[in-house]
């Protein structure tokens, strides 16, 4: 377990190690979360020592963001490389089919695997919308999931549309070995603000059709106001389940910390435990993993707290999630273009905001790249996972190319 770093030791040991222009901000919430990292170029391949202040950087402050990348060097090859380190990368369902149909269906999730080429894939008509003024950075990776808020050209007249936002949870945690750590590349951020206020967006009006969507509609309406309360500007929305458990008496956190839940991919499936409060193994700092009763509302199945019913497991549950969604414990991040922003989803759990649809200007653009990774991180590439690990817990057993890792 590693020693909590004070402001002043952690910029000594950024110039150590990444040179004189390195540092630090942060916390860059109210709860302790966030840190903002200057001077670091991605470019290059970390060493052992590098790595491994990056990784403590993560378990104190649960959110990092690693400021400035230069986007005319830095590749997605150089981004699926750094990820590498915080465990393996694992393609993202929208990239693959599961026996003959996409791994992001409902229903069982068996069957051969089988990536879906670049250029079949929905994101690929982003290059087409804004073709002179915007293209992905090139990649043919099924680890990279294009995260783009416009589809192709729209027709004249079509109207700018703004969704309500999503529903809060952490990545694929209805799997026996769930993501550890996800990251954003800020490839391009809205920057148009016509809306009243200035924000890029309206807040969404909740007593038309999106008061309860994507959730149940008998949601706690308490509950609801929470959930709703979320950023205008394209920021990712951020939620530090590890303070937030921090804050409770010391009675229920140790009664939490020995709850178990059962969590499932389909209905009927039997499903398996898991623990409701993990202990970060490098900071020792304990939080709350998705404490959701319905983190995919309507698509995964509910989660059970092993020893109670269904309805005992909500009400518990949606008082955990109403409490880590406390303003103390919320932090909007907004993303600037060459961020690498790196979360603990095991510590937090995120949203994301009200977008623009529709858009016909590239001032409304809102472009990143994703990359989530299970298992243990690794000071050295590349990764040594074993063939069997990966055939379990990574679809198709995938591994990045040797190419990649030799940048």
């Amino acid at each position: 377990m590693t020693q909590s770093m004070g402001q002043p030791e952690l910029n000594k040991r950024l110039q150590e190690l990444f040179g004189a222009d390195a540092q630090s901000e942060g916390p860059l919430a109210a709860s302790g979360a966030g840190l903002r990292l200057k001077g670091l170029d991605l470019c290059r391949p970390l060493n052992s020592d590098q790595a491994s202040l990056l990784l403590d950087a993560l378990a104190q402050f649960r959110i990092v963001s690693i400021a400035g990348q230069d986007l005319t060097r830095f590749s997605l090859a150089h981004f699926e490389r750094f990820a590498n380190h915080w465990g393996a990368p694992v393609p993202h369902p929208n990239n693959f089919m599961r026996g003959g149909k996409p791994a992001q269906s409902d229903g069982a999730s068996d069957g051969p695997f089988e990536l879906i080429p670049f250029e079949k894939r929905s994101v690929s008509a982003v290059n087409t919308t804004f073709p002179d003024q915007l293209q992905c950075l090139a990649h043919e990776s099924p680890t990279v999931l294009v995260t783009a808020n416009f589809h192709g050209p729209v027709k004249e007249g079509t109207p700018v549309r703004i969704g309500g936002g999503g529903s809060w949870h952490t990545d694929i945690e209805y799997e026996p070995l769930p993501i550890y750590v996800s990251m954003f590349l800020a490839h391009k951020s809205p920057t148009a603000r016509d809306a009243p206020g200035g924000s890029w967006v309206q807040d969404p009006d909740v007593g038309d059709a999106q008061r309860f969507g994507p959730y149940f509609e008998d949601s706690d309406a308490e509950l609801m106001r929470l959930r709703k309360d979320l950023p205008l500007n394209g920021e990712t929305a951020f939620a530090d389940a590890a303070a937030a458990f921090a804050a409770l008496p010391p009675a229920e956190q140790a009664e939490l910390e020995h709850l178990q839940v059962r969590r499932r991919l389909n209905e009927g499936d039997e499903g398996w435990l898991a623990p409701l409060v993990r202990t970060n193994p490098r900071s020792g700092i304990k939080s709350l993993h998705s404490p959701i009763w319905a983190s995919r509302p309507k698509v995964r199945p509910p989660i059970e707290v092993e020893g109670m019913s269904m309805e005992a497991s909500r009400q518990l549950l949606d008082r955990l999630e109403a409490h880590v969604l406390q303003k103390q414990f919320r932090y909007d991040h907004l993303h600037a273009p060459g961020d690498v922003t790196i979360w603990d989803n095991y510590m937090t759990l995120h949203n994301s905001p009200p977008i623009k649809a529709n858009i016909h200007s590239i001032d409304d653009a809102r472009l990143l790249y994703r990359l989530s990774c299970k298992g243990e991180p690794a000071l050295v590439l590349p990764r040594r996972d074993p063939a069997e690990w990966l055939e379990a817990h990574i679809p198709g057993g995938y591994t990045t190319p040797a190419e990649i890792i030799s940048l």
